[in-house]
């Protein structure tokens, strides 16, 4: 618990956390809706035995956001011109990810003993 307080808001000195479960099973594909303004600096771990599953964020805005694993950025897929946009995620490697424009969706894919951060970074 904060114990600094600014004004009405906590001084938020710890991170937040949220855990959650569910069923990580093969092309196992999971909806995260928040009803704030979502952290800017997200950090995702996955625990279990040999699972996985795909993470789909749908933000407010259209910001640009970058998936680090071990503190590499990883590239969204290939671009696709036949759906114009990124090609989906096919679950083939932690990391793997794309951002679903107009629709604003960032989509990962998340193993057993994978960290991923999401960062924002700079684009045009």
């Amino acid at each position: 618990m904060d114990h600094v307080w600014d004004g009405s808001y906590t001084g938020q000195i710890r991170m937040s956390r949220f855990p959650a479960v569910f069923e990580a099973s093969p092309g196992a594909v999971y909806d995260i809706t928040m009803t704030g303004t979502p952290a800017k600096k997200m950090l995702f771990r996955l625990l279990g035995e040999g699972v996985g599953a795909t993470i789909r964020i749908a933000y407010p805005g259209a910001e640009s956001r970058a998936i680090y694993k071990n503190g590499v950025e990883i590239a969204y897929n290939e671009w696709d011109d036949a759906i114009a946009g990124y090609s989906p995620v096919t679950q083939a490697f932690c990391g793997e990810n794309r951002f679903i424009g107009v629709q604003n969706i960032l989509e990962f894919y998340i193993t057993t003993g994978c960290e991923l951060q999401i960062k924002p970074r700079n684009a045009i």
